[in-house]
């Protein structure tokens, strides 16, 4: 299009060209051919598209000295020719080809500036402003060759949320993406353990998707991305430094197991990640040319990016799963288990007294009583776990002394609940937990210290809620009666709260300290 602007315009200005005006028709009339000669041969044809692209280079190069000696006036099209070959060094290769590029061009310029030098037509200062700008458009446009490789040219990863589609599968989910982004009408998607054992995974041919197991390696090439035509046996490479790496396919791909996909001309990709290794594999694509080996290196990094987003969420969910049944473990423990024992206490208490005599009627009501209170509060367990909101403080003091109360006749102590503030908001999560470490203190109390008295302080300072728990008990010690034993389930409890827990015990009392964050307090 260039050249025929270009041989249009001089047609109509009969002052040019200046020089060797036939030479110049027959030249221009000759490149225009050749450029037409190779778009039809390289529009479908990436392999001699990339064959060809230094011998056209040196082409267009030719064709700038060569306009650049004919023309000297306004229809001179030298800046435009002079960006054509700048622009393709840039676009194919990188800066140091751009630059090597600029050099020739600005040398040829001058040559021929320095050969008509002695003409009449020759204007010094126009020579002079079209010098500085050529060096100032190269010096641009290797800076662009320099900075190319930081670009990303298709997409980035922070718009493949919106890019994958609503499968649950995340192989069907990155292949749909990776076929999505490059146009094609089939691919696959495979992993293995390793990079040269067998894979399996998942192919779409036109729509129609099948899992597909491969028992030898599909790539044995060093390289990321590959494209490749099985029919002519090419496939084609790119290096770091963006020379091209040109091979046969039968020597670098598993061409058997491609031909099974249905694969004969199109893009293979290595996935490379943390948790995966494997193949990306796209044909049938409409445009193939040499900038999919570009688009190959963003669509691995795109895969491996929802291969290990899917990996991650899924670890999510198994911590959150984990983390709830532990919480359930010790809410269980805390609560029913306790209760069991503070009943099979009361039990044993009743066969001892039906022993020696004594009625134990009126027990057998209490301990009925009891039951169906703690009925009662499994219930309320239940229905505070699905409540979103929280408490006040008073209301909060009000269940803590409830429970005091039921432990007290569950145990058979006293136990007391004294507040030391009525302003506050307790998260529900929180308030479950106080619950439950009540009454873990208070049957660790009976049971290990054989305590008859639980004095409960309950406050909120700083924004913490601290809970202070003292008993009469002997105390619980080690074996040599060492520092005091920290029990673990309160312990478990308040580390996962993100509290603090400290312990002071000896033969006559012990005293147990828990502060607890309030964060996310607020109703």
């Amino acid at each position: 299009m260039l050249a025929l602007l270009f041989l249009v315009s001089i047609w109509f200005d009969q002052s040019q060209p200046t020089h060797f005006a036939a030479q110049t028709y027959t030249f221009i009339l000759l490149y225009v051919l050749v450029a037409l000669t190779l778009a039809l041969l390289t529009w479908r044809n990436w392999w001699l598209d990339a064959r060809i692209a230094i011998p056209a280079h040196f082409v267009d190069m030719g064709v700038f000295t060569a306009i650049v000696f004919s023309t000297n006036g306004y229809t001179s099209p030298f800046f435009l020719f002079f960006l054509l070959p700048l622009l393709s060094a840039a676009i194919r290769w990188g800066w140091r080809e751009t630059a090597l590029t600029s050099a020739a061009l600005v040398l040829f310029y001058l040559t021929a500036g320095l050969l008509v030098s002695g003409s009449q037509t020759f204007e010094l200062q126009r020579f002079i402003v079209r010098s500085g700008h050529l060096l100032i458009l190269s010096a641009l446009l290797i800076w662009f060759g320099v900075h190319q490789q930081f670009t990303r040219l298709f997409f980035g990863v922070d718009e493949i949320d919106r890019r994958i589609g609503r499968s649950e599968d995340p192989i069907r989910q990155a292949l749909d993406l990776a076929m999505s982004a490059a146009h094609a009408r089939s691919g696959a998607l495979l992993l293995g353990a390793t990079q040269d054992g067998p894979s399996a995974g998942l192919a779409v041919d036109h729509g129609i998707e099948q899992p597909v197991t491969l028992d030898l390696p599909l790539f044995r090439a060093a390289e990321s991305k590959l494209l490749f035509d099985l029919k002519a046996d090419h496939a084609l490479a790119r290096r770091e430094d963006g020379q091209y790496r040109f091979l046969s396919a039968a020597s670098v791909l598993g061409t058997d197991a491609l031909r099974g996909l249905g694969a004969q001309e199109g893009l293979v990709a290595r996935i490379h990640t943390a948790a995966h290794r494997g193949w990306l594999v796209l044909w049938d694509i409409g445009d193939l040319s040499v900038d999919f080996l570009e688009l190959g290196v963003e669509l691995g990094s795109a895969v491996g990016v929802v291969l290990e987003r899917n990996a991650l969420l899924s670890a999510i969910e198994e911590g959150a799963a984990a983390r709830t049944r532990l919480s359930l473990a010790r809410d269980v423990h805390d609560n029913v288990v306790q209760f069991l024992a503070g009943a099979a206490f009361r039990v044993e208490a009743m066969i001892r007294a039906s022993r020696t005599g004594n009625e134990v009627e009126p027990d057998l009501k209490e301990l009925k009583g009891l039951l169906i209170e703690e009925q009662g509060e499994i219930r309320s367990f239940v229905s505070a776990l699905r409540r979103e909101r929280g408490l006040e403080l008073t209301e909060a003091v009000e269940e803590f002394r409830t429970l005091a109360a039921r432990l007290g006749r569950q145990w058979s102590i006293d136990c007391r609940v004294h507040a030391d503030s009525a302003d506050g908001f307790i998260p529900i999560r929180l308030q479950l937990d106080v619950q439950q470490l009540l009454r873990e203190a208070v049957a660790n109390a009976v049971r290990h210290g054989g305590a008859s008295e639980v004095d409960v302080e309950l406050g909120v300072d700083d924004g913490q809620l601290r809970l202070e728990v003292t008993d009469n008990g002997s105390g619980f010690f080690t074996a040599n009666g060492g520092t005091p034993i920290k029990p673990w389930s309160l312990k478990e409890r308040v580390d996962r709260a993100q509290g603090s827990l400290s312990l002071r015990s000896d033969s006559a009392s012990t005293n147990i300290l828990i502060t607890l964050p309030l964060r996310g307090a607020n109703p």
